[in-house]
């Protein structure tokens, strides 16, 4: 009824003649929508009647729904647990982004506020101290986004508590070297003492442990109860915090005098403050860590598992390590022992295990007792910004199909052909393979079978019916078909008229600075070769904004949560020349406010003498106005697990893209929750959706020039933003969003630190001689290892501080 009632007053508004019965048609829509629930286009309706004929009735009912539903104060949190704490009011708009200052509006027991921040629909009091009472009040007139204001000042009479007892550690200090003073950081607040439980997990229980979820988590009082089923408790007992109160005082475990002699297998300690209120299955801080001087690196490829042993206080290679390779069931898949370069092999069959049998954990056992492992489920090493990319290794058989168009019409014949190599690019003879066609709506159209006698080649005809389906069809290529497929390619078939012209769009300036216009050219053509001579050509640029800059592989610039629209404006376009040639500039007058990148893209289209357009799109780089701070995450996806330690790393960088340094930025961990308000309309129950903000952590990062800054933080389930801002406030800001708690892929985006080498030559012919130059920041020992699918060939070379080749 409601929905009739908005459709029946929409055709009287349209109907009415007088203002009286357009105001009566405006409050009729105000009330069905009102019954709707579509509050603001109610409210937006009422203000329109009103400005008509200005009733009484139809007031009541406006101000009525105003204080229902209009902009106002929904609730208030106190984030009392930071080292400074705030107060944060929750709005039911979001505001204005920039210039309000909202500041003007807010005062604390009577006075100005130290400092305020805006974001989204919360405004936060900042400068506050612990153990205090406030009285803050809200003005009205507080402008939101919309347009809208508050219509009464709200008072809010709060405490801000002392911070609860809490104890951390410091980080993912997994290894501990086995040489000089044992300790463990620790950080506490307002906490005493605290106790510790340090547990041990054998090395014949490593398997399950890593094929479980718990490993380097933090683990709630539940957890640990597990623990002991698999572990022991080795050591338990109290430390003391010295310090002030609500400041954080940093101590060290003394992990050589709670375990004088240490047995192989990993510890994992975990620390509950005195005066700790949390409940038993909230997270409690957690620290894993091996004692050790063994440091592996492993390969992985056609040839097998190769294993590398070297001592981390010397980085020399470590002979006789005994290791073992263990599957998730905690059979022993292999043994081996490490030679004179400290290098052992495991064979290849030993990696294809699956379900229990799959590799689950690498150990080495040295000289006294020495014990280390590396857990073989996780993802090893993106190497991606190092060279190394391209498709995966296509193991015996490689297999290239392709079809000779990539587009046909019902009733054409697609020719469907394929090669099949070996690993040495030989022809592979006598194979057959199995052809299937499989139509957009995943059904199987055909298979057919080819014996490829013909050096490796196959070629198989696909005869499409008259009414064969509109859209992608998939041609897979089985070796066997139960098996999955060795090579895939997909075609279209579509109803399509060809185009008879065709034209390359070149970006003669890719990189240009602010307010600079872009040199563009054009060279057109007809299918069968003359020149596109005399042909009109339209066009637009526009400039948005990204967040990847080329230079920085993986790093993130700018505020994740930013609205910016796009700019554009149409180009002034002459036809081709006789040659079907054309040269232009685009340029925009004004470039989006953005603390992002910008992204230029100029679309062009060529007309037939019909009428008929072909389009050509080319996109340019535009320098940022101001430096730009960038963010780079060591997981990948934008997802952690719960109570999982989330890795950054963080760059600064010039307009230019020069590295640049930034001392002391403040980096904020914020929690992004949706809570609902719900409240009783029309006889019956709905709610609204509110987000909030808290901040989680706080902290300084010192920014260099040269290797990234790291950062990290232990998150529980939610959803999490991370914010990195320039001391100076004109200066650049950045956040990355991410969540923690749902399902994370073994995925991972950690790179080893970089190391200055150069080769002089891109390309080698077999006998040639490849030199290598290396460029240390200090003397070491260096490991060079050259492969592909296996690992070719090794070498070991001490490198002095000034370099050597």
């Amino acid at each position: 009824l409601a929905r009739d009632g908005t459709s029946a007053a929409l055709n009287a508004y349209g109907l009415a003649r007088t203002a009286s019965l357009r105001a009566e048609s405006l409050a009729a829509i105000g009330q069905a929508l009102d019954r709707r629930d579509v509050s603001r286009a109610a409210l937006q309706a009422y203000e329109a009647s009103l400005a008509l004929v200005n009733d009484a009735a139809v007031r009541a009912a406006y101000l009525d729904l105003k204080a229902r539903k209009g902009f106002r104060v929904v609730n208030h949190s106190v984030d009392a647990d930071l080292a400074e704490p705030r107060v944060c009011v929750q709005f039911s708009e979001d505001l204005v982004k920039s210039g309000i200052d909202y500041a003007s509006f807010f005062t604390v027991d009577d006075a100005a506020p130290r400092a305020i921040t805006a974001s989204g629909r919360q405004i936060c009091v900042e400068g506050l101290e612990h153990g205090t009472h406030y009285r803050i009040a809200v003005r009205q007139g507080l402008p939101a986004a919309i347009g809208d204001t508050t219509d009464s000042p709200v008072s809010l009479n709060v405490y801000v508590r002392d911070r609860a007892p809490t104890v951390r550690f410091t980080g993912e200090n997994f290894v501990l070297p086995a040489t000089g003073r044992h300790g463990i950081p620790m950080v506490g607040i307002n906490a005493p003492t605290a106790k510790l439980k340090l547990h041990r997990i054998g090395d014949r229980a490593l398997a399950n442990l890593l094929s479980g979820w718990n490993f380097l988590r933090q683990l709630s009082e539940y957890d640990m109860d597990q623990l002991t089923e698999s572990g022991e408790l080795v050591w338990e007992g109290e430390i003391e915090f010295p310090g002030e109160e609500n400041r954080e005082a940093l101590i060290s475990f003394p992990v050589d005098e709670a375990l004088p002699e240490r047995k192989p297998g990993v510890y994992v300690m975990v620390a509950i403050p005195e005066g700790d209120q949390s409940e038993s299955w909230n997270s409690k801080a957690t620290q894993w860590f091996v004692v050790s001087d063994i440091g592996l690196s492993t390969y992985a490829g056609e040839d097998g598992l190769t294993v590398f042993a070297r001592a981390l206080s010397s980085a020399k290679p470590l002979a006789g390590a005994t290791l073992q390779l263990l599957a998730r069931n905690n059979e022993i898949l292999g043994e081996a022992v490490t030679d004179a370069r400290g290098r052992a092999t495991f064979t290849p069959g030993l990696m294809r295990g699956t379900s229990g049998l799959a590799p689950a954990a690498l150990t080495a056992k040295g000289a006294g007792g020495d014990f280390v492992f590396l857990d073989m489920t996780r993802a090893g090493f993106d190497l991606s910004d190092r060279g190394v990319a391209g498709r995966a290794a296509p193991g015996a058989v490689d297999v290239f199909a392709w079809t000779e168009r990539g587009i046909y019409r019902a009733g054409e014949t697609v020719h469907a052909a394929a090669l099949a190599r070996d690993e040495a690019a030989e022809a592979v003879e006598n194979l057959p393979l199995t052809f299937i066609f499989t139509r957009p709506d995943g059904v199987e159209e055909k298979r057919a079978v080819s014996d490829g006698r013909a050096l490796g080649g196959h070629h198989v005809p696909f005869a499409l019916q008259p009414n064969a389906m509109r859209g992608t069809w998939t041609m897979a290529v089985h070796t066997d078909p139960k098996a999955a497929a060795i090579a895939r390619t997909n075609f279209l078939v579509e109803d399509f008229v060809p185009d008879r012209i065709e034209f390359d769009l070149t970006v003669e300036t890719p990189e240009i600075a602010a307010g600079e216009a872009a040199r563009l050219s054009l060279d057109g053509r007809y299918l069968y070769g003359a020149p596109a001579a005399g042909l009109d050509l339209e066009g637009e640029v526009s400039v948005g904004t990204k967040r990847e800059w080329e230079k920085f592989p993986g790093f993130l610039f700018g505020l994740a949560d930013e609205e910016v629209e796009a700019v554009s404006a149409p180009l002034a376009l002459e036809p081709a020349d006789d040659g079907g040639r054309a040269t232009f500039e685009a340029a925009v007058d004004a470039l989006p406010s953005t603390t992002r990148l910008y992204d230029g893209k100029v679309t062009v289209r060529m007309r037939e003498g019909g009428g008929r357009a072909v389009e050509r799109t080319a996109s340019f780089a535009i320098r940022p106005e101001a430096p730009v701070i960038g963010i780079r995450p060591d997981f990948s996806g934008a997802e952690v697990a719960e109570n999982a330690t989330a890795g950054f790393r963080v760059i600064a960088a010039t307009p230019e893209g020069e590295r640049l340094a930034i001392d002391g930025a403040r980096w904020t961990l914020t929690k992004i929750e949706r809570n609902y308000q719900w409240y009783r309309s029309n006889n019956s129950w709905n709610y609204e959706a509110i987000e909030s903000e808290s901040r989680v952590d706080s902290g300084i990062v010192d920014i260099a020039a040269g290797e990234p800054a790291a950062l990290s933080v232990t998150v529980g389930w939610g959803r999490y933003r991370l914010d990195i801002e320039d001391p100076d406030p004109a200066g650049p800001v950045a956040s990355f969003a991410f969540n923690a708690g749902w399902f994370v892929e073994a995925a991972s985006t950690e790179t080893p630190d970089g190391l200055e080498i150069a080769l002089d030559k891109d390309r080698y012919e077999p006998g040639d001689v490849a030199r290598l130059k290396v460029s240390p920041r200090f003397a070491g020992e260096l490991l060079v290892t050259v492969g592909a699918e296996r690992l070719y060939t090794t070498l070991d070379a001490s490198v002095p501080e000034d370099g050597a080749e």
